[in-house]
C-alpha cells in the first residue's frame, strides 16, 4: 500500500471513532436531576449585557441583516436600537418587563403600552413575554416544566442529551459536557420555537454565547443575534430604559392586543376665578 492509500484509509477509519469527550472536573454526570441542577445554575451566570452587535431576520414577509446596539438586564429591561447600512436609526424598543416604548423612524411615531408578546412583536417577529426575550438574549433557555427527565450520551456529537417529558410535550436539551450550556433546544409536542446557542466566551466567570439562533418553524420564521463588542455583568445604565417618547414625536397607546387606543382628551381648564 502507496502512503497516499495509507493516510487515506487511515483517515477513513479514524472518522468512524467516537472522539474522546471532555467531561471538565466534575466527570461525567450520570443523573437527569443531577445534570439538570448544574445547567440551570450554569444559566445565572449571566444577568446583564450591553453593546452592539447583528440582527438577521428570515421570515414570509422579508429576510435582512441590520446593526443594533442592545441593553439588556433581567429579569425584563431591555433596549434594542436598530440601524440601517448607513447607520441611521430604525427602529427603537425598550421595555422594563411592564410596559413597552416603541420609536418607528418611518412613521414618526412612538408606540406605547402594556408589554405583552402581541405589542413587543410589533418590533420583532416573535411573540414572547418581555423577560422570556431577556433570557433568550442572555443565553439561558426557559425550560418545560418536566414530570420527569431522561438522560443519553451522543458520542458523535460529544454532547449530553437530556430530555424534559411533561404528557405528550417532551423539550430535548443538548448540552455541551464541560461547560454544561445548553447549545441546542427543541420542543416537540407543542407548536413553539426552537433555540440554538454557538460562541462561548468567557467574560470573567462567566460564559456567554455570542450566537443566538431562535427559530419559529409554525411561522417560517428565525431570528438571529449576533454580539460583536459587548461587556457582560456590569452595574447597566437606567437610564437606557427610559419610557419617555422622543421630543415632539405622536404618541400611539395601544392595549393589551396591540389595538390602538383613542386619544385622552384633558377637560377644558377652569377659567380664573
Amino acid at each position: 500500500m502507496n502512503r497516499a492509500a495509507a493516510a487515506i484509509f487511515l483517515a477513513l477509519l479514524c472518522s468512524g471513532c467516537p472522539k474522546r469527550i471532555d467531561f471538565g472536573p466534575q466527570g461525567r454526570v450520570t443523573q437527569p436531576e443531577e445534570l439538570f441542577r448544574l445547567t440551570s445554575a450554569a444559566q445565572t451566570q449571566v444577568v446583564s449585557l450591553q453593546g452592539d452587535g447583528k440582527l438577521r431576520v428570515e421570515s414570509p414577509q422579508g429576510s435582512g441583516t441590520v446593526s443594533a446596539f442592545l441593553a439588556v438586564s433581567r429579569p425584563g429591561l431591555l433596549r434594542v436600537e436598530m440601524f440601517d447600512f448607513f447607520n441611521r436609526p430604525i427602529a427603537v424598543l425598550v421595555t422594563d418587563g411592564q410596559r413597552f416604548g416603541l420609536f418607528q423612524s418611518q412613521e414618526n411615531k412612538f408606540y406605547q403600552g402594556p408589554a405583552t408578546p402581541r405589542n413587543l412583536s410589533r418590533f420583532l417577529p416573535v411573540a414572547l413575554p418581555s423577560e422570556e426575550l431577556v433570557s433568550v438574549m442572555l443565553g439561558q433557555v426557559p425550560f418545560l416544566p418536566a414530570e420527569r427527565k431522561t438522560l443519553a450520551l451522543d458520542a458523535k456529537q460529544g454532547l449530553y442529551v437530556l430530555t424534559l417529558h411533561r404528557g405528550a410535550v417532551s423539550q430535548v436539551l443538548h448540552i455541551h459536557p464541560k461547560s454544561l450550556r445548553v447549545v441546542r433546544s427543541e420542543v416537540r409536542g407543542l407548536q413553539t420555537y426552537g433555540l440554538e446557542y454557538d460562541n462561548f466566551k468567557e467574560h470573567g466567570e462567566a460564559r456567554l454565547p455570542h450566537e443566538v439562533t431562535l427559530r419559529a418553524p409554525s411561522a417560517d420564521t428565525s431570528l438571529g443575534l449576533r454580539y460583536t463588542e459587548i461587556t457582560v455583568n456590569e452595574s447597566p445604565d437606567l437610564t437606557l430604559f427610559d419610557l419617555s417618547a422622543p421630543e415632539d414625536v405622536p404618541v400611539v397607546e395601544v392595549d393589551e392586543g396591540g389595538q390602538t387606543l383613542p386619544p385622552v382628551e384633558l377637560p377644558p381648564a377652569r377659567p380664573d376665578a
